[in-house]
Formats: C-alpha cells, structure tokens, sequence
C-alpha cells in the first residue's frame, strides 16, 4: 500500500499554485518554483528505501503468566537514504512493559528491543511486522507487512510449593505402575551392587558374579501406583469475573500448581475436562507429563453448558477403582451435582470439591452491591456446599479475597 504525508500535498499545492499563477501574471520566476516544487516530489519518491530484511530475536518460546520477555529486532536495508517506520504486532493478550514495539530507524543494520508480559495464558501470537518505507523528506511511503509470525506459549502460573503426595485409602484391584528411577521392589532393573547378607537369593547376578569372582545382586525401580484425577469445570459460567481472574483462571493455576508438586513426588496425574465437550487425559507420569498437562490447561477456553452429572457418567469407565478425584467448579447452573458427586462417592472415590465462588466473582463485577438476586444466590450456594459435606465429600469454598497460597494451604496444608 502506498500513500503520502501532509507534506507531499503542501508541495503538491504549491507547485500547482506557482504554475496557474505562472500563466496568469507571465512569471518566469514563479514557473521555475512551480517546476522545483514538483521536481523536489519526483526526486524525492525515487529514493524510497528498499524492502527491508527483518528477523525476530525470542529469547524462548515458552514462559509463564506475569513473566516478561526479551524481544528483539533487526533489520537490514541496503540502501542508506531513506527512513523506515517499524511496527512489530504483538497479541492483544500481551503487554509491552519498556521500550517499546514501534521504532523509527534510518537504513542500513539497525536493532532495536522490547519487552512484553504475558498475564494471561494461552497462545499469542509475535508478528507480522508492518513496515513503512519513506523517502529521505517524509513525502511519500510504501507501507506492507512481512509474514515472520511467531507463536509465543504461556503456561498458566504456578506456586513454588511442594505438594504432599495424597494417599489412597484402599488399594487398587488393577494398579498402574510408574518407575521412579531409585532403588526400590520393582521389576525393571536399575543398577547391580555388592552382596549383603539380608538379600535374597534370587536377586543374585549369577553372570556378574562369575566374571568378577564375587557376589553380585541386581538393584530394581521402586514404581508408585498412586493416581490423581483432576476434574475441570470450563462451562461458560466459569468466566464470571475479569480476564485474568475468575473461576476458571484460579481453577487452572490451582491444577498447575498441584501437578508440579504430585509428580515430584512420583505421582501419576489426569486430567478430566468439560465445557462444550468432555475431554479425558487418563493419568500420566514422568518427565513428559508436566508439559502435556501444561499444554493442555493453556489450551483450555470457556465453552458450552455440559452437566456435571453427564461427564461422570461418562468418565466413570476410564476411572480406576478408588483413584482420588478433586473437582474445580463453581458449582452454578447446574442441577445435576448432588447426583453426580453421589455417584462418584458411591464407587469409592474420595472426592474433594475446590470451588471458586462465581457468585463472589460476580458481586465484583458489581462493585459488591448486596442486590437482592445477590444474596439468594449466595444462600443457595452455602445450602449446596453443606449438603455435599454431608455426603462426605471435602469442599473449599474459594472467595475472591483468599489467594492461591493460602489456598493451596487449605487443601494441601
């Protein structure tokens, strides 16, 4: 796209101006600054720089929520006449916090940087960048994007806190197992050692022991059959609130959090969640389990009006027997959750409710105002919370006040 500033149609008048008037009074001297006038906007256009080279350098990828990042920029134009405007897009979810993304260079090799933070997760896009190419009197431009989109991942923000491992009350009747890479009675081998005298006989390395003429054992992974099972609420109720806080946000750096902290400790995690669909990520463990989870909550987005009582009828099966459950809802609009939290303590599965208020949430938005449709919902909600207690199941009432610590604190502490 090409274009003109102020200033080309100042001269462009001006030299209009100086012709007609020219003609009319038979001015040579005002023929020859007509004729300047016009020859200045000609030059002037010819020496238009040439499309640039642009590349973007991203320190990484990946970050979390509220980190920054370290962008930069270089170009390179081989013409030396010339001035470039530089606009390096960046997604509406980011925010530039020094510098800035917007440069105004002269040709040649030039750099310039910026920094942005991420306080919502999801995936934002870096790119494309629009540049404009005027001449050396800021008369005319030649205005395009170059296609260098980058895909920049933020992962939902997690506590630094180490969570205990949960235990399950009863065994399971068909226990998965995970190898937690030290010594332990497992069956896949880990390491041979010495021979003392409380070790079995059948540990013995009877091959080992021959070529080196003592007794040698084998060592084995200890593996943890302890599974997780998390229960995500991403209906459209779960938006109430602001973009970065509501329930749906604290549910997902609550899941993150907790899933860090379980598989340090040789935990297996899933993942259960609905909104327009039910999705099932069956538990997983080892070092490839924290950045599939990660993904998997960034991706997540508010949708659709499911029940919770059709998504445990539905993820029953993939359910081992007694494997914990802990729920993230706000437990609103939805008629089936007593039926659907029996059902789930009924088949053995200790259940813990974590529910951010969206009643709280959406007094907030409000600007707490006691309306009288306010306090009904908020005395339906304290009747629910009490009547799922009574069932057995443990319930954390999250208010907007009480920050993921101190939450973590409750339910983990």
């Amino acid at each position: 796209m090409s274009g003109f500033s102020s200033r080309a149609i100042g001269y462009s008048s001006a030299s209009i101006v100086l012709i007609v008037l020219s003609v009319v009074m038979s001015s040579r001297l005002f023929l020859i600054g007509g004729l300047l006038c016009l020859a200045v906007m000609l030059l002037s256009f010819s020496f238009i720089p040439a499309r640039p080279r642009i590349e973007r350098d991203v320190e990484r990828n990946q970050i979390f929520e509220s980190e920054t990042l370290d962008v930069g920029v270089r170009v390179d134009t081989r013409q030396s006449m010339g001035n470039l405007e530089i606009y390096d897009r960046i997604s509406p979810g980011l925010e530039v916090r020094d510098s800035s993304n917007c440069a105004m260079l002269p040709p040649g090799k030039r750099f310039f940087r910026y920094e942005i933070e991420a306080p919502l997760r999801g995936y934002h896009p870096l790119g494309p960048t629009s540049v404009r190419r005027w001449d050396p009197m800021w008369l005319w431009f030649l205005e395009e994007e170059i296609d260098n989109t980058e895909q920049l991942t933020v992962f939902p923000s997690m506590e630094a806190r180490r969570a205990k491992e949960m235990l399950v009350l009863r065994a399971k009747q068909r226990p998965g197992e995970m190898r937690l890479r030290r010594v332990g009675m497992g069956k896949e081998f880990h390491s041979i050692r010495d021979y003392t005298p409380s070790d079995p006989f059948n540990t013995i390395n009877w091959k080992a022991t021959a070529r080196t003429g003592k007794l040698l054992v084998n060592q084995f992974e200890a593996e943890s059959v302890t599974d997780i099972m998390f229960l995500l609420d991403a209906r459209m109720v779960t938006r109430v609130g602001t973009m970065v806080d509501n329930p749906l946000e604290r549910s997902i750096r609550f899941i993150a959090s907790v899933t860090a902290g379980l598989l340090q400790t040789s935990n297996r995690v899933g993942l259960i969640i609905y909104g327009s669909t039910v999705s099932v990520f069956k538990p997983m463990g080892g070092p490839s389990a924290l950045p599939t989870i990660l993904h998997t909550l960034t991706n997540v987005t508010p949708s659709g009006y499911n029940t919770l009582g059709a998504t445990v009828s539905y993820s029953l099966s993939y359910l081992d027997p007694n494997v914990p459950v802990i729920m993230f809802s706000p437990l609103s609009e939805d008629p089936t959750i007593k039926e659907a939290v029996k059902n789930l303590i009924g088949r053995g599965h200790p259940l813990t409710i974590i529910s951010p208020s969206g009643v709280e949430f959406e007094r907030g938005v409000y600007l707490g105002k006691l309306t009288p449709k306010y306090l009904l919902k908020r005395l339906s909600r304290e009747n629910l919370l009490t009547d799922l207690h009574s069932m057995g199941a443990r319930v954390l009432d999250w208010t907007p006040d009480m920050d993921l610590t101190r939450a973590l604190e409750e339910v983990w502490g």
